[in-house]
């Protein structure tokens, strides 16, 4: 919903007659703040979950995220540019929960199929919640359907929403890993684990994997909605609609496809597969001039993304330590968040510059991961060879 905003003059965040050139610019920085604190707070509240309990955890998080939420709808009611990326940077930190999640269900997984279908089944839910949150933001800020929609007004809802989850949380979550010790938030602690990342070698390649897809899936799916309004000058209830519409490849790609391929492969077998085709179909996707042409071959592009995305996970799960699921998975979503960082900036560039690029580069990326899969299971013959 953010495009729209930034991109149409009508709503008033920047002055009259501003280049396209800066308000992509200015898109691509308010992507960007969100993904910046949530590359610091994933390790820290993935470690603290693993210190305190994952449910102690949540409700941190979830406080956090329903206050940076509430403050958003603030800025879009008084259109007020700072203030929207204030809370945007607040909410990221304390958004970066998936790690905590992933651990939960890590924690009740005992081995590499089942994980995966665990991951799985949390990835469709997530993705069915992302893809109806579109819909509800695409349709609620949209002020010429209705005189009592604004922009403000998904924020108004994500932080009742948020509320109702930490309610759900305290009735329904068991805590599935004891808490070690009495413990505070060290926010200090986001830069050593950054750079545990880059230095631990058992985890260090999966996570490069991680950053690479992200960056690919990150700049197809982030800037959907610029490139379709710049290459095929749609409206925003018809963005609203697609991304909705995606939730039905998600599934079936997570559903379907993800429990067939993994009564013959592994989770590394699962992932080169999905990088392939995904690299493929994000390759092809400039090549139609028509809208829907376009949207055929990008909901393909995520069903591969929806088996990829959940193996990925359990690839970088099951090479860490089960006292360490938190800070390790918390790590796998600040490589996601770093990759979220990154990507609006490339998108500026490509907005301001050449939007036929979008997909190509982000096909780029993910055949990247391809090629680092290969590499990796040529490492890890060689190591049983060894053993």
């Amino acid at each position: 919903m953010f495009a729209p905003l930034i991109l149409s003059e009508t709503h008033g965040f920047l002055p009259q007659g501003t280049s396209l050139t800066v308000r992509n610019l200015y898109l691509g920085a308010l992507f960007a703040s969100y993904p910046l604190t949530q590359l610091i707070g994933a390790p820290v509240l993935g470690e603290y979950s693993d210190l305190a309990g994952r449910k102690k955890a949540l409700y941190v998080s979830i406080n956090g995220v329903a206050v940076g939420f509430i403050l958003s709808g603030v800025a879009c009611l008084t259109v007020n540019l700072y203030l929207l990326f204030f809370s945007r940077l607040f909410t990221g930190f304390f958004a970066a929960n998936l790690g905590i999640c992933l651990s939960a269900v890590a924690d009740i997984s005992p081995d590499e199929k089942e994980r995966s279908k665990n991951f799985t089944t949390l990835t469709v839910v997530g993705g069915i919640a992302w893809s109806i949150a579109m819909l509800i933001g695409g349709l609620f800020s949209n002020p010429s359907d209705s005189s009592f929609f604004h922009p403000s007004i998904p924020f108004w809802l994500a932080a009742f929403l948020s509320f109702q989850s930490l309610v759900a949380v305290a009735l329904f979550y068991t805590e599935t890993h004891e808490p070690k010790k009495k413990t505070s938030i060290n926010f200090a602690k986001g830069f050593h684990d950054l750079q545990h990342a880059f230095t631990a070698k058992s985890i260090r390649p999966y996570l490069i994997i991680v950053l690479f897809w992200a960056l690919g899936r990150g700049l197809a799916t982030q800037w959907f909605s610029t490139y379709s309004i710049l290459e095929y000058a749609v409206d925003q209830d018809t963005i609203a609609w697609t991304l909705l519409a995606q939730t039905i490849f998600w599934m079936i790609g997570g559903l379907i496809c993800n429990p067939l391929l993994l009564k013959k492969f592994n989770s590394m077998t699962i992932t080169t597969i999905g990088a392939l085709l995904g690299g493929v179909t994000l390759l092809a996707v400039p090549l139609f001039s028509h809208f829907y042409f376009f949207v055929g071959v990008y909901w393909l592009s995520i069903l591969f993304a929806a088996f990829t995305f959940s193996n990925t996970m359990n690839l970088v799960s099951i090479h860490a330590s089960d006292e360490d699921q938190g800070k390790i998975m918390g790590l796998s979503q600040s490589m996601f968040s770093l990759a979220w960082f990154i990507v609006p900036v490339i998108g500026g560039v490509i907005g301001g510059q050449n939007q036929d690029l979008f997909y190509p580069v982000a096909a780029l990326f993910i055949l990247v991961v391809f090629v680092l899969l290969l590499i990796q299971r040529r490492r890890e013959k060689r190591k049983k060879r060894h053993a």
